[in-house]
């Protein structure tokens, strides 16, 4: 009997997963449409009431039958207070935008109970589904109805600086919450590229998804302010979110110290990540934090704070400061799968890159070959390596890119020559796999190089793998 009831709550709970992850999808999409005018936070939705509504307004749409089922299930439901929300009000985004947020909230304790991984009383799971159900129906309804304010611009927007703070507090407010417990607005994703690198091929693990990803190619500023002149010695941040953990995935990452210098010929920055693919099946955050250094520490400028919320695809992210703006470079990969780059050594001849050494990779598919494909440069320097130390190995900037499942991952080698120019190259072609190493080895002028890749499938969720009992590699 006791076995019946736990295997009878372990499917009504998986059943509830896979509903929640169909009104995830729901839910971000009209989410995507509607503007939240500051009500993701606590205090924003307090400031609505008291401005629009101070005496109240009651949301409960159900029907008394519900209502009395419901109570008869759990007499703690009929003790909950009246809710009072802007439902339904002449402002539809920022009625829509609210009872978004409080589905995804839901969606995230019904998230929490894998995790958890305590008794659940069936009508507990029940109850829940049908809440998350019906919360699901008024959205639909909200988003057929359609918004009066539709395609209107709010000529009182905030400043960039502004509107960025306020990007944290909502970040605060729904990943720094108590359920999904992801840590501070600054924690970085602690997921490993190679999670499932040690799995035996043709064994796929439950958890393990070859997905959508992106790739992210470049990083340009452009358009600088009256005010500012090339060069610019630029610190900061460049990261990226996506739903897997909500965590920092640093695309870019220098201090004070260690400032890049930007100039008109050369404006992109030195990009050093990501540190394991981004899931891009749902919208992916970025987020500019750069700084100029200008003299003393006390002199430095804002150069800009911004955020972009990548959800259209395309090939171009624009973000848009006071001082001037900034393009990304990246591509969407429908069948993803990350590879990780361990290494490229030289492993016999002499040293051949006395004058600089660039290493790029590209992606293809079989519809497009590698050399029309964009390319990503993990090492480009035009001095030569100390080769005590190094033993070897070349010191790759970016080590993790993102591959089709079905294509293959190009390796490119040049070596330049005192003028600048490519005097030698290689190109090594890696099928992709889902998981295990990959080792090849080429000949750049009279030295052997080899070089190593480590493959592994996509994870879409931090909290199911942790109900899942995995162990999470660093």
């Amino acid at each position: 009997m006791d076995m019946r009831a736990s295997t009878s709550k372990t499917d009504m709970v998986d059943a509830l997963r896979r509903y929640r992850e169909t009104l995830r999808w729901e839910t971000s999409t009209l989410r995507s449409e509607a503007t939240s005018g500051g009500l993701e936070t606590t205090a924003g939705k307090k400031d609505y009431l008291n401005r629009h509504h101070p005496d109240g307004r009651s949301l409960s749409l159900e029907s008394p039958q519900l209502v009395e089922h419901l109570s008869l299930q759990n007499q703690k439901v009929a003790s909950l207070p009246l809710v009072t929300l802007p439902y339904l009000v002449a402002n539809q985004e920022e009625a829509l935008a609210l009872l978004l947020h409080e589905a995804l909230k839901l969606g995230y304790r019904v998230q929490s109970l894998r995790e958890l991984g305590v008794p659940i009383p069936l009508e507990t799971v029940r109850l829940l589904y049908l809440l998350s159900k019906r919360c699901a129906e008024i959205s639909r309804i909200i988003a057929r109805h359609g918004s009066p304010n539709s395609g209107k611009s709010n000529s009182q927007d905030a400043p960039a600086v502004s509107a960025y703070k306020e990007r944290r507090v909502s970040w605060n407010s729904i990943w720094g919450s108590p359920v999904l417990r992801c840590g501070g607005f600054n924690d970085l994703t602690t997921l490993s590229p190679m999670y499932f690198t040690p799995f035996a091929p043709g064994i796929i693990p439950y958890s393990g998804f070859a997905t959508e990803a992106l790739q992210i190619y470049s990083f340009k500023i452009f358009d600088l302010d009256d005010s500012l002149k090339w060069p610019l010695y630029v610190y900061g941040v460049v990261a990226a979110r996506d739903f897997v953990d909500g965590n920092r995935n640093l695309l870019f990452s220098r201090s004070r110290a260690n400032c890049q210098v930007l100039t008109e010929k050369d404006p992109f920055l030195h990009l050093t990540g990501p540190s394991r693919a981004i899931l891009s099946e749902y919208p992916v955050d970025f987020e500019v934090e750069l700084r100029i250094k200008d003299g003393a520490e006390s002199q430095d400028k804002a150069l800009m704070s911004s955020t972009n919320h990548h959800h259209l695809g395309g090939d171009t992210a624009l973000f848009f400061g006071c001082l001037c703006s900034a393009e990304m470079g990246l591509q969407t990969i429908r069948s993803a799968v990350q590879a990780t780059i361990l290494s490229v050594r030289v492993v016999g001849g002499g040293f051949p890159f006395e004058f600089g050494v660039q290493v790029a990779c590209s992606s293809s598919t079989g519809r497009v070959i590698a050399a029309a494909c964009r390319q990503v440069v993990l090492l480009d320097s035009v001095e030569k390596f100390p080769q005590d130390g190094l033993d070897g190995y070349l010191p790759l900037s970016r080590n993790v890119v993102t591959v089709e499942s079905k294509g293959s991952l190009r390796i490119i080698i040049n070596g330049y020559s005192e003028s600048g120019i490519v005097a030698d190259e290689a190109r090594l072609d890696f099928p992709a796999q889902h998981c295990q190493i990959s080792t090849q080895e080429c000949t750049v002028g009279n030295s052997k190089l080899q070089v190593v890749i480590a493959w592994s499938l996509l994870v879409r969720d931090k909290l199911d793998n942790l109900a899942e009992g995995y162990i999470f590699p660093l």
